[in-house]
This record gives structure tokens, sequence and C-alpha cells, in this order.
């Protein structure tokens, strides 16, 4: 399966460039943070996050949608940096509208698609077997997918699929899976790190891939083929 990522929209609209191209890809997951930008002024970003909807209902069985941590702090009441007290409730309203629309994490085959990454010792709390049960107990208990802390940056093994850090992440990572995320902007484009090779985040907990995809100018796709695990980098831009 090929499968396009785009990661932590922010109100960018780089991503409609691959609206064309559609027809690719098997799947195209968009993996959070609609609002909150950092640039781009109001009311833009509900007319982007309002095209996403759009783009999923034209492409219903081939868009997914993910939550993310900013997302969740108007559907929780709980804020993020860069919350809009201003657009609250226009914000707060469109997530209730389009509320069916949007889940915390799809997976195919051995790829986990989320916004921050899934950890053992997060399901272990969370008293979850498997992948499969994490949306059904989003829809359950959305208060469970806050920050916990004590760490402000969320770089701690019990944080959940919304906010772990990448550190946290790669030495706590459910066994078994690859794992694509956004939620930590790069410095430069977007990485992978392969398995217990790596010696920058060394020591990786297992032999796997993980993908960060999120950049500072939200202006990267990234093109996963799950056959053959292979990852691609393109720049939208």
């Amino acid at each position: 399966m090929k499968i396009a990522v785009i990661s932590d929209i922010h109100g960018s609209l780089h991503w409609k460039k691959i609206i064309p191209s559609a027809g690719n890809y098997d799947k195209i997951i968009f993996l959070g943070d609609y609002f909150d930008a950092w640039e781009n002024v109001w009311p833009q970003q509900l007319d982007n996050a309002r095209d996403i909807i759009a783009f999923k209902k034209k492409f219903s069985s081939k868009v997914d949608l993910c939550l993310g941590n900013h997302d969740t702090s108007y559907i929780r009441n709980g804020q993020c940096s860069g919350y809009q007290f201003n657009h609250e409730i226009e914000i707060k309203e469109f997530f209730k509208e389009n509320k069916a629309f949007f889940n915390v994490v799809y997976a195919y085959g051995s790829w986990v698609f989320c916004h921050a990454g899934i950890s053992e010792e997060w399901m272990k709390q969370a008293g979850l077997s498997g992948v499969s049960e994490i949306n059904g107990f989003y829809a359950k208990k959305p208060n469970y997918f806050g920050w916990f802390g004590p760490e402000c940056h969320g770089d701690n093994p019990n944080e959940g699929p919304l906010w772990i850090r990448p550190y946290s992440l790669l030495k706590y990572a459910i066994p078994g899976y690859n794992q694509a995320v956004g939620h930590t902007e790069q410095p430069g484009p977007p990485f992978f790190v392969e398995g217990k090779s790596d010696s920058v985040f060394s020591p990786v907990k297992e032999n796997a891939k993980y993908v960060f995809t999120d950049t500072h100018a939200h202006d990267y796709m990234t093109v996963v083929d799950t056959e053959n695990d292979g990852v691609v980098f393109e720049k939208l831009a």
C-alpha cells in the first residue's frame, strides 16, 4: 500500500498540492494539528480546515484524519501553546460538526500512523492490549489523551499518542510496529530512524522504522510504501 502522510497543518496551505495527484496513493493520512497557526491569519485557518473536510468527503475511503494535541485542546478544554481564545467558539464548533471524520490512530499492516506516537508504557497504563483498541478508548475516555507530565514538553514514556516526544517514543515504543508521527518540529527536513543502529537516539527499543514528519514550514509530504517499508520525503512548497 502506498500511503501519503501530511503532518501538522497549523493552517498551512501546502497540503493542497497533493490534490491533483490524490489518485496516485492508496491512502492519504493527515496527522493532526489543523489550527493554531504560527503565521496564517484568521479566517484562513478555518477555511483551510473546512477544505480538508471537503477533501475527506470527496475521497472518503482514501483520506484519513488523525487528531493532534492542538485539536483536542479545543475538544477537551485544555489549552496548548498558541491556543486561540478569540476563535475558540468557531474551532470548537468545527470539531463538533465534524467529529465523525476524526480518529487518533490508523494502522496498516506493520505501520502505525498517529500524531505523536505510541509507547508501550502508555498502553499498559491505559489497560489496552492492542493498537486497534485506541480509537474506541478515545471515544470513551478522551481525557486520558491529555498531557500527563511532569516533563513540560511531553518527553516522558507515560505520555499518550498525542503528546509523546521522539526520545521517549524511541525508547519505549510498542513492539512490532513501524511508526510515522508528527508533533515535534524538526529543524531541517523530515527524517527516519531505523532500529537500534542509530547512534543519535540510542538506545532505540526495537528494530523498526520511526518516521518524524513535522517541519517548521509544514511543507513536506512523506510517502510510505508498506510493501517494502520504503520511506520517501517530498517537498510540497
